[in-house]
């Protein structure tokens, strides 16, 4: 009995899950569950189980009904398999079941009678009671006051299982929550489309159906309650405005707060979403849900009538019609009186029911055995160079093996291409995010700000895309803040009074290029550079060009705003955007405005930080290797270009500018503490590159070019990554290893010394 009895239990488990992921018009999803409720149907006649038998009965018929669109609301399917779940704990603890469950039956449509009260113990016969249920023991008292102080929600110790289930649970909410935010700013844009509304309307179901299995009582309501609002925008009750969106939205930062409550209450062992108060905020969706506050969506006559199909005089009519025959339905009544064709009734009906397009499947893998995947490839792919290049494979005559290593170096590249897609994922998500960042700054700077997105299916290595996230946040706030002016200053500037901010990503040139754009004031350059002489940066004296004015925003602490405000003032965001870019992502920033027409700013990025695209050039019979992002050009300077400041300090002129020389062998202490020979080459019998990071420029001398190439980065280890002017490494064609420069950590090595 006991062995039925935990199948019983499982099966039930089995069908609470599921029924999460369940909706109304899913009818293969509904087919499953009948059958599941067959089954359970089945064990509990052979535990004897009456009060089961009749809930199974009862979900039954209300499946049925709902398959045949009868019914629509789950709720009372979901509290039958609660209540399953409830008299299956009590069985399992050798108690019996005493509950009065005809209300439940009721709103479950089962007509049979059920008496006031059934009591039942495993493998009894069950007893019809008018009261309480029969005596109970001591022990059976203690199981007894133990489940009743767990459904008032008395705190209960989590087992290690436990923690497990609910870290899976604040792990895929965060990411239903935040899938949300990204499609109620779809939504937005066009109210009216029900496949959005579809996309918001599951991940709430999903948060509402675990929590509510997981006891989560405040997360499961004010779910629910979004849920209902959205059901009645997906059924044409209401319509979808601004006040719709804000509530939505605060209700999902209301969800993450007590799913961050929930995570905190892991470490103390006992679960609970914090003591929070929703009330207020569910009183306020249940007013939008309330039929006739101003929110009804249009029915199957209105959209014809929209679509001029119908005129508003037939629609009274099939109306009345309908009002005396309420059996009759009205896209019926408007063929049968020939008023619409049966062809746009029932395109009419599509456009009430439209439903989402199907989603990719994604399998969920571990980031960090993706990384190992990638890592072996790239070393697959320097095996398969070395072999390439090995003497005796070169010497070999034989074409059969040519051809042989031909097909391997084919199936290494598309192999190292792929393991490479894996590691990118489109920049959208990330850019979607903005949306509501500009919604919510526009709105605290009493301004009309709109946002306009392209390239968003434009990828990006997974690895980057937290690391622009927080400059981003940072150029918008700017470019709100600080760029677009309010609707009176654009309006006297005969501009229009919603300012705009385009943010588009595109390839170009074997990089990623972001672009933020406003169409605002531009940047007040006499104003910066007044600011950067007040702070000592640029000297009194000194005339900074207009790209030099224009880098000076990414100082630390650099700011020209006039008032500190709780959106920006205080100059700690161009500096992140500075360092984040240019020292972690191996990038650039280029800043380009015109005084009263707006700002843009290109965020130059590789596509993957995996690999490299550099020049190899060779340095005292060294192979190193330049980022080609850094480079500007290769040329062997003339020897009028060259010019000593005091002597000393060496410069090219290049391009009718002085740039200093950096001579590598001497600042890296390539020949160990030798003095300099004065036999060694003089720069003008040498080669230079010209490389440049953010203002700077700089020249390296070197002995010769090698040619590009594209490398896998390796990193040196705990030992070498302070070293400066070394960025890593790369395991070459020929099996040695070059080292890859950090032309940023040069030129600070240089200014130094």
């Amino acid at each position: 009995m006991k062995k039925r009895l935990n199948t019983l239990i499982q099966q039930i488990d089995a069908l609470a899950l599921n029924a999460v992921m369940l909706e109304a018009g899913d009818i293969p999803g509904l087919g499953e569950t009948l059958k599941a409720v067959e089954r359970i149907e089945g064990l509990s006649r052979k535990i004897n189980e009456e009060s089961l038998i009749r809930l199974s009965k009862a979900m039954k018929g209300y499946i049925e009904k709902l398959i045949m669109g009868e019914r629509s609301e789950l709720s009372p399917l979901e509290a039958a398999i609660s209540q399953s779940q409830e008299i299956c704990r009590k069985l399992s603890d050798g108690g019996t079941f005493a509950k009065n469950i005809s209300a439940l039956l009721t709103e479950l449509d089962f007509g049979e009678a059920e008496p006031a009260a059934i009591s039942t113990g495993p493998g009894d016969q069950a007893e019809m009671k008018t009261g309480a249920g029969p005596p109970k023991t001591a022990g059976a008292d203690l199981k007894e006051d133990k489940t009743a102080a767990g459904a008032q929600g008395a705190p209960a110790v989590m087992d290690d299982e436990d923690k497990e289930i609910i870290a899976d649970f604040i792990s895929e909410s965060l990411e239903n929550l935040a899938s949300i935010e990204i499609n109620v700013m779809d939504l937005e844009q066009d109210p009216t489309d029900l496949e959005t509304i579809n996309a918001i309307f599951r991940p709430f179901h999903t948060v509402k159906g675990v929590s509510g299995f997981l006891n989560f009582n405040k997360i499961n309501k004010l779910s629910h309650a979004v849920e209902n609002l959205l059901d009645k925008a997906r059924n044409r009750e209401l319509t979808i405005d601004e006040e719709i969106i804000d509530v939505t939205l605060n209700s999902v930062d209301l969800l993450k707060q007590m799913i961050e409550n929930v995570q905190t209450s892991l470490d103390t062992g006992i679960p609970s979403d914090g003591d929070l108060d929703i009330s207020s905020q569910v009183a306020r969706i249940e007013h939008f849900a309330t039929p006739g506050d101003g929110h009804e969506q249009k029915r199957l006559g209105e959209i014809l009538v929209s679509k001029d199909v119908l005129s508003k005089g037939d629609l009274e009519d099939a109306l009345h019609i309908q009002e005396e025959e309420q059996d009759r339905k009205l896209g019926a009544i408007l063929i049968e009186e020939k008023k619409a064709g049966i062809n746009e009734v029932v395109s009419a009906l599509r456009d009430q029911k439209k439903s989402g397009q199907p989603v990719k499947l994604q399998v969920k893998i571990d980031t960090g055995k993706l990384d190992n995947i990638v890592d072996m490839v790239g070393e697959l792919a320097i095996a398969q160079s070395m072999l390439r290049q090995n003497e005796l494979i070169q010497e070999n005559k034989s074409r059969k093996l040519d051809h042989i290593i031909d097909q391997l170096n084919l199936i290494t590249s598309g192999l190292q291409k792929t393991a490479m897609s894996l590691r990118m994922v489109p920049i959208k998500h990330t850019f979607q995010k903005m949306l509501r960042l500009v919604r919510d700054l526009a709105k605290k700077g009493g301004k009309e700000v709109g946002l306009i997105m392209s390239g968003e299916d434009t990828e990006i290595d997974r690895n980057m895309v937290e690391e622009i996230y927080e400059p981003m946040v940072h150029l918008i706030r700017n470019s709100v803040d600080h760029g677009i002016e309010t609707a009176e200053e654009r309006e006297a500037a005969k501009k229009p009074g919603r300012g705009t901010i385009s943010l588009s990503a595109y390839h170009k040139g074997g990089e990623i290029i972001i672009e933020i754009k406003d169409d605002g004031r531009g940047l007040n350059r006499e104003k910066i550079l007044q600011k950067a002489r007040a702070r000592g940066l640029v000297g009194e004296e000194e005339t900074p060009t207009e790209d030099e004015i224009n880098n000076l925003i990414f100082h630390p602490g650099f700011s020209t705003a006039d008032q500190i405000t709780d959106i920006s003032g205080r100059g700690v965001g161009m500096d992140v955007v500075k360092t984040k870019i240019v020292e972690r992502l191996r990038g650039r920033v280029d800043v380009q405005s015109v005084a009263g027409g707006g700002t843009t700013i290109l965020l130059r990025l590789p596509l993957t930080l995996a690999i490299l695209d550099g020049m190899v050039v060779e340095l005292n019979n060294q192979k190193y290797i330049i980022p080609t992002l850094t480079v500007q050009e290769f040329f062997r300077p003339k020897r009028e270009a060259y010019s000593t400041v005091k002597g000393e300090g060496e410069m090219i002129r290049v391009r009718d500018r002085l740039a200093p020389l950096i001579r590598l062998d001497r600042l890296l202490r390539l020949n160990g503490n030798k003095p300099p020979n004065a036999n060694e080459k003089a720069p003008w019998k040498r080669l230079v590159a010209v490389v440049e990071n953010q203002e700077r420029i700089g020249c390296l001398l070197l002995d010769e070019l090698l040619g590009q190439e594209e490398v896998v980065i390796k990193g040196l280890g705990d030992k070498f990554k302070e070293v400066k002017g070394i960025a890593g490494g790369a395991i070459m064609g020929d099996g040695k290893i070059s080292l890859i420069l950090d032309i940023a950590g040069i030129f600070d090595m240089t200014s130094k010394g």
